[in-house]
């Protein structure tokens, strides 16, 4: 092996916690249109298991199909077993929706449902998508089972752009653990017989499986040493993005240092607050020389990031701190020059649908010089020595480049977007002091029943202690 690949392999299980496997095969899926068929698909052949963890599951016309398909299996003797999210599935959970899975021999297991036991533990949500075939065959993805991915024609409404993966070989069976620690963490067990079956499958595709819980931030550690590995391009999709300023920083770091970072981030959000929040993230990165681009289109809800035409890495993870900290995410790390590149035309294929965000002239040429005078200076002695290894490898025999995008200044996009935040500050403030006990009352259960449950859980042990004794 390189030292190069050594050096990956390294990276991977210090910060992802697991390997980087060869021998797989592995294909893009674009939004609803390649994901759900292949699901439906592979589905209607399980014939030993199939298991699923999936952030929503809607009681929608899709969801209704998934589902209906998945009892169909369930009476046929295939093993089923699905982790929801309680919080993301609040419809179909209150709906009892899963029942005639439940009636049929299958498993439903709500994650993290309201409960004493729960207490302040009920942030944590599973905001992972995948779902594993007999053992074979895997998907992964930021796409939930919902028909909000397909879009409304009726209300003019685009289908939302997203991406996903099939995968088959030797990373199959990391996902299977994955799925069996979530179900541990809901006081239950995989059968013995649930296992990997990836014998006959042969793939050139090096992948390695990132589980994130909230006991662990790996996800966080590998999105920063992709950050320290990029020679030349760090290309990011992401739906839901308010970093942290650590992860901001190296972003700044990077792009000072001649690294062509580019952030595709919705111009408009099914979660409208969380895009204000994104526009007041703007400005220091530009300054820097960061490119960031609004998706013109109705959603954009993929994660994703790729680096030099090499690396790549897709799944359930945003840029948050929700996602780094608090939740269960999945996501795919891949090593491989043809998936990563085709991850690249894709990327300059939504910025054909984008709007680039700028500098107006006067602070763009304030910018420029101070990068110009020396801003590079902002590097840091171990993100050298990484490269150093690196840099071997990370090379591309081409260069994208486009202008292809329209441009709006930064300014109106971050007034609007203070103008918003600062509204809704206020009108939560005018709220509170009118009815204080809208947010009184909420702290006091949540404290009331964190402090109980960790009482309680503290008493049992203590009793188990004593027992032994």
């Amino acid at each position: 092996m390189s030292k190069t690949k050594q050096l990956i392999e390294q990276l991977q299980i210090r910060s992802g916690g697991g390997e980087i496997r060869a021998g797989n095969q592995v294909r893009l899926l674009h939004d609803s249109c390649e994901n759900f068929p292949e699901w439906l698909d592979v589905l209607a052949k399980a014939e030993r298991f199939i298991l699923i963890e999936m952030y929503i599951f809607a009681d929608d016309a899709f969801g209704r199909k998934i589902l209906d398909l998945l009892v169909e299996k369930a009476r046929a003797g295939v093993y089923v077993a699905l982790v929801y999210d309680w919080v993301g599935s609040i419809g179909a959970s209150l709906k009892n929706v899963f029942r005639p899975l439940r009636e049929a021999g299958g498993l439903a297991v709500p994650y993290n449902p309201l409960g004493f036991a729960r207490g302040i533990g009920l942030i944590s949500r599973n905001h992972r998508k995948s779902i594993i075939i007999d053992g074979h065959t895997a998907f992964v993805s930021g796409l939930c089972i919902s028909a909000a991915w397909e879009g409304n024609p009726a209300k003019n409404a685009a289908a939302w752009r997203d991406t996903g993966l099939l995968l088959r070989g030797a990373a199959v069976a990391d996902l299977i653990s994955a799925f069996a620690d979530t179900l541990q963490s809901q006081g239950r067990a995989l059968p013995e017989h649930i296992t990997a079956d990836t014998a006959a499958v042969s793939g050139s595709v090096r992948a390695g499986i990132v589980a994130t819980t909230p006991n662990n931030n790996n996800m966080m550690r590998v999105d920063l040493n992709a950050i320290a590995l990029a020679e030349r391009r760090l290309w990011l999709t992401d739906a839901y993005f308010m970093p942290t300023r650590l992860y901001t920083q190296a972003l700044i770091n990077a792009a000072a240092d001649g690294v062509d970072v580019r952030i595709l981030v919705p111009q408009t959000s099914d979660i409208a607050w969380i895009a204000r929040v994104s526009r007041t993230r703007y400005r220091e990165l530009l300054h820097a020389g960061v490119r960031v681009f609004e998706w013109n289109g109705t959603m954009i809800h993929a994660k994703s990031a790729v680096a030099d035409g090499r690396w790549a890495r897709i799944g359930s993870t945003n840029l948050n701190f929700a996602s780094w900290h608090f939740n269960r995410e999945l996501d795919v790390v891949l090593e491989d020059t043809e998936l990563a590149e085709q991850l690249e035309v894709q990327f300059l294929r939504d910025l054909d649908n984008a709007t680039e965000i700028v500098l107006n002239d006067e602070e763009r040429a304030v910018a420029a010089e101070r990068r110009k005078l020396g801003f590079s200076q902002l590097k840091i002695r171990s993100r050298q020595q990484a490269q150093a290894v690196a840099r071997q490898f990370l090379r591309l025999s081409h260069a994208f480049e486009g202008n292809f995008y329209g441009e709006k200044i930064v300014d109106e996009k971050e007034a609007y977007a203070y103008l918003g935040l600062g509204a809704m500050l206020l009108a939560a403030g005018l709220l509170l002091w009118f009815f204080p006990k809208l947010l009184v009352v909420p702290v006091i259960l949540l404290l009331v029943l964190g402090g109980a449950s960790t009482v309680w859980s503290a008493w049992r042990q203590i009793r188990g202690f004593r027992g032994k004794k």
